[in-house]
């Protein structure tokens, strides 16, 4: 085996190796972090690009409102739903984000 084969080979397996330790940063994670709940959110809300449909009448986005409610403080949960609604890009914004603090107050 020539000297650039051997290296080669010591490259990917450190790239592999970083790529492991990497994952299990990331599984190692609280599960109830803010980051968590907006990228829950944002996966949950359904929208066309102009406005989200599923504010008020979706189980599943109450149930992690609930959970947000129980892990989050609540200085925490109006950051959360912003950015949720924004990583959207809809334009009806302001209506989604008052729509998902009512869930909150119920």
């Amino acid at each position: 085996m020539k000297r650039n084969d051997q290296e080669r080979i010591e490259r990917e397996l450190k790239r592999v190796e970083k790529r492991k330790r990497i994952s299990e940063k990331r599984d190692d994670r609280e599960p109830g972090s803010i980051g968590t709940y907006i990228k829950g959110l944002k996966s949950l809300l359904q929208h066309d690009g102009h406005m989200i449909f599923n504010t008020l009448n979706d189980e599943d986005v109450l149930e992690l409102m609930i959970d947000m409610k129980d892990d989050l403080p609540e200085t925490a949960w109006d950051r959360v739903i912003r950015k949720a609604v924004n990583a959207t890009k809809v334009d009806e914004k302001e209506l989604a984000v008052t729509e998902l603090r009512s869930l909150l107050e119920e």
